[in-house]
């Protein structure tokens, strides 16, 4: 019962990113996007912000949740929970670093 609770919470947080990573590229093919800055030819940095925002938010949550039910679950996603936690920070980093740098 614990770990389809823990499986439905990962389901949602994951398709919410999905989904919000969707809307994200509907909104740039539609042409809302305000910035024409191209640092690296066709990417550019200025459209990443927004998905390493997301990305880091949800990795957030998720670290949050594997801590949260580790008492329940057991030391078995006690290695989960520091990958996820050094991703985190990896993903968090890389966005506040192009936010500071970019605008």
């Amino acid at each position: 019962m614990k770990s389809r609770i823990y499986l439905l919470t990962m389901a949602a947080v994951i398709g919410a990113t999905v989904f919000g990573l969707a809307g994200f590229a509907q909104a740039q093919s539609a042409g809302e996007h305000q910035h024409n800055h191209s640092a690296l030819g066709a990417i550019s940095l200025f459209s990443l912000v927004k998905p390493l925002g997301i990305c880091a938010l949800s990795s957030l949550l998720i670290t949050f949740l594997i801590g949260l039910f580790r008492r329940r679950l057991g030391r078995r996603f006690l290695k989960l929970h520091k990958v996820f936690a050094c991703l985190t920070v990896a993903i968090a980093l890389t966005h506040g670093i192009l936010v500071l740098v970019l605008f």
